[in-house]
């Protein structure tokens, strides 16, 4: 009765404000509570806490900061509100203000667990211009949320209302507000002495909440684990975290087309020329180039794993560990292909050196190459000598995805080019004539790698080779043999050249230069002439017309000069040649950026009919339909960089944004929307 009588009370201005002001209190500190609750949600999705003092800034930080939050909301909107002089139409704005706030900060939260950034223009205009995000983000659930909110706020407006008219000590009150004050004051005063001491396992969770502190591109990468000590100790166990593929697969009309991938391993763009390597430049006339193809990765090893999965290395531990096979694997055995490797062993040791002779996993077979019957002593030993590199070298297989799919039978390994060569065509002549099924023959040859070998040869070895080349050149035009000291004369004239073009200064390091870039030549000559012999071989069987030929290097020309730029484009632009099969051939040049994973991406498409959305399997793009990309994401241990068609966008430890173009390296603007998209497509299969 008293109640009600009050309410029908007509108030002065001056006692609606007052009471507008007393029900703001009581109405904001309930939503307090409820923003804290809310923002619970970022404690969890925050960068891992590694010892006590991070465990407690961080959560100092959820209490004091959202609250704050709430109290700078009553400041700004819901006190100058209560100056109206109208209690009801106050109460009626702030349910509507306190529930658009709150789906914005549960939109918020949603957005930074998905891609670990808040709300933002950038954002904004990512979401606008991609609709879903390309995330799995979706907006359904503000369906629920919000209603629910409008609700939970009506129901806080209502208990206000009560509790206005009741006699009652606000210990609780007070507790709550001293609780929240003294964490708003330690969570700032720890993030200012971990600033002065440099203690970055509380300044890497500056950016956990929102409207914190301003987001730079080193905080978002932080949070994102590349530049922390998250990225050294997260657990080993990361398979627990993989989501692949992100949907069910589903596959049209199979083509059954052949697929032979060759992996001409230190070859790099610049030494693709009429004059060089005239058979593999007429053959990309033939077919269709991609004149933009980069590598993301400066090792080998790295590289055969994304162009054999179509995924960044970072996802390399996750699928070793849990034996996982990728889509295009997995669906070739479903279609029964005969898959087969022959690798050039030229340069194996190096490659041995360069994988640090891994331990052999339980999950990884030892692959042995095969002898045949009534092999002799000295081929059983070359035999056991193979055997043991291979064991040593199981990383490289592992990165080649044979370890899950091959037998000891469907390896092979021969002394250089022109032998694994001439096994590749035989074995392609066995298939095509007498085996029913479709195969993938996938060649890695490694001979040009052997160049740093030369490093202990002498001058004088060096001008007997030029000797004997200028006299086989001189026998294969016809013309009249030339003389020692002619031959000698011409040999010394080629190799001062050699030594004119050296930028070298010192006589000794001139030589080495000289001799490995003699011997690269010269090897590739060799491989160059037997890669035309082996597709002209292909051709005259008929192979061809069945096939997906694909022709370009896992590694590039380590005697390209380096720049000492975080991305050497020089030596990592390597050339990427396809002749698709004829029903289907096309032929011209692509400017357009490419890399490794988008082989997977083709055969996936292509070859093996997959029609489910290459996003959900891998981040490469087919081939015959690329569209335009601004850059490559290349996820390096030291340093983010994308990979543009003129300069590299690099972002280091230290959070500095650099811009690498013609050798020069100059401080750029960095720019979250290209690094929001990055770390998005980097992390799409880690749950």
């Amino acid at each position: 009765m008293g109640a009600n009588s009050q309410s029908r009370k007509h108030f002065s201005y001056k006692e609606q404000v007052a009471r507008s002001v007393t029900w703001g209190h009581y109405f904001i500190f309930i939503n307090i509570l409820l923003s804290c609750l809310l923002g619970y949600g970022y404690v969890y999705a925050a960068p891992p806490t590694h010892d006590f003092l991070s465990f407690f800034y961080l959560h100092v930080s959820w209490l004091g900061h959202m609250s704050f939050l709430t109290v700078v909301v009553y400041l700004v909107l819901y006190f100058p509100l209560a100056f109206i002089g109208n209690y009801r139409i106050y109460r009626i704005l702030a349910v509507a203000i306190a529930s658009v706030l709150h789906s914005i900060l549960l939109f918020d939260l949603k957005i930074f667990l998905m891609v670990k950034v808040h709300l933002s223009f950038t954002a904004l205009n990512l979401i606008v211009r991609e609709l879903d995000f390309d995330t799995g983000l979706n907006y359904n659930f503000l369906l629920i949320a919000v209603p629910l909110v409008i609700a939970l706020e009506c129901v806080f407006a209502k208990v206000t209302t009560h509790s206005l008219y009741r006699e009652h000590h606000p210990y609780f009150v007070r507790s709550v507000l001293i609780i929240v004050g003294s964490c708003f004051i330690s969570s700032h005063v720890l993030h200012i002495w971990a600033d002065a001491t440099h203690y970055e396992r509380i300044t890497l969770l500056r950016s956990t909440f929102p409207a914190h502190y301003p987001m730079t591109a080193q905080s978002f990468l932080n949070s994102h684990g590349w530049f922390n000590e998250q990225r050294d100790s997260a657990p080993s166990n990361l398979a627990a975290y993989l989501d692949y593929p992100l949907s069910p697969i589903t596959v049209a009309e199979p083509s059954s087309l052949n697929v032979i991938t060759i992996y001409l391993n230190g070859w790099s763009y610049q030494n693709l020329s009429e004059e060089q390597t005239p058979q593999l430049y007429q053959l990309q006339e033939q077919g269709y180039r991609f004149e933009q193809n980069y590598l993301l990765y400066p090792d080998e090893l790295s590289n055969s794993f994304s162009a054999n999965y179509g995924l960044p290395i970072k996802y390399s531990s996750a699928f070793y560990s849990s034996n996982t096979l990728p889509v295009m694997v997995g669906e070739m055995l479903r279609q029964d292909y005969v898959r087969r490797l022959l690798v050039s062993d030229i340069g194996l040791q190096s490659l041995q050196e360069q994988a640090g002779a891994p331990q052999s996993s339980a999950h990884t077979p030892t692959l042995t190459p095969t002898a045949a019957a009534g092999a002799t002593v000295e081929a059983r030993a070359r035999r056991e000598q193979h055997s043991a590199q291979w064991h040593q070298a199981n990383h490289y297989l592992n990165a080649l995805l044979l370890s899950h799919a091959l037998r000891s039978n469907q390896l092979d390994l021969a002394p250089d080019a022109p032998t694994a060569l001439t096994q590749a065509l035989s074995e392609v002549r066995h298939y095509h004539d007498q085996v029913e099924r479709p195969f993938a023959l996938s060649l890695v040859i490694n001979d040009l790698r052997q160049s740093k070998a030369l490093s202990k040869l002498r001058l004088a070895q060096a001008l007997e080779r030029t000797k004997a080349q200028l006299q086989a050149q001189h026998e294969r035009s016809g013309a009249p043999a030339l003389s020692a000291a002619e031959l000698d004369q011409q040999a010394r004239h080629t190799m001062q050249q050699k030594l004119e073009r050296s930028e070298n200064s010192l006589m000794a390091q001139t030589d080495v230069a000289v001799l490995e870039d003699l011997h690269y030549e010269r090897t590739l000559c060799e491989v160059d002439a037997a890669l035309g012999d082996f597709v002209r071989s292909l051709k005259a069987q008929g192979v061809l017309e069945h096939t997906l030929l694909i022709i370009t290097s896992n590694e590039g020309n380590r005697l390209i000069t380096a720049t000492g730029q975080h991305y050497e484009r020089a030596r990592q632009h390597v050339p990427l040649i396809v002749l698709f099969p004829q029903k289907a051939q096309f032929q011209g040049a692509s400017s357009e950026l490419t890399t490794s994973q988008d082989l997977y991406a083709t055969i996936a498409r292509e070859v093996l009919g997959i029609t489910s959305p290459l996003g959900n399997f891998t981040l490469g793009a087919d081939l015959r339909a690329l569209t335009s990309r601004e850059y490559l994401v290349a996820d390096q241990a030291e340093a983010l960089i994308l990979v543009g068609k003129r300069d590299n966008i690099v972002y280091v430890q230290d959070g500095a944004s650099l811009i690498e173009r013609d050798g020069a390296r100059v401080e750029g603007r960095p720019e979250l929307e290209s690094l929001i998209e990055a770390t998005r497509d980097l992390n799409r299969f880690m749950q």
